[in-house]
């Protein structure tokens, strides 16, 4: 009888914990290292468009979630005269971090979510 609740319990917390992602838009997040304030743009293949903007020096924006498909960041650096783009093809499911190195360049990469 031991058994049987134990496994009764067992399967209920899996059930409230859920089985990992389940085709959940993309998300983003822009880390700042660079020299000046920065604002990003994304831009969904379907046109539309969210932005993140006043990300300082030295911190992270908040997650923020997106359609999937083909993406354009476009990342502008305070005192840095042209934006930079960023292109890639976004999945569900994943977390993606763009990056803004100490020389202003910009990387991009993504963790599928579990």
């Amino acid at each position: 009888m031991k058994k049987i609740a134990f496994i009764i319990s067992l399967c209920f917390s899996l059930f409230l914990l859920g089985c990992g992602c389940d085709g959940e838009d993309p998300s983003v997040v822009l880390t700042n290292n660079g020299t000046g304030k920065a604002d990003i743009q994304i831009k969904t293949s379907g046109g539309n468009t969210e932005n993140i903007n006043n990300i300082m020096p030295g911190t992270s924006s908040e997650r923020r979630t997106f359609k999937s498909g083909d993406i354009e960041f476009t990342i502008n650096i305070q005192g840095v005269a042209d934006p930079v783009v960023y292109v890639l093809s976004a999945s569900t499911c994943y977390d993606y971090t763009v990056t803004i190195k100490s020389d202003n360049t910009v990387t991009a990469s993504g963790e599928e979510r579990s």
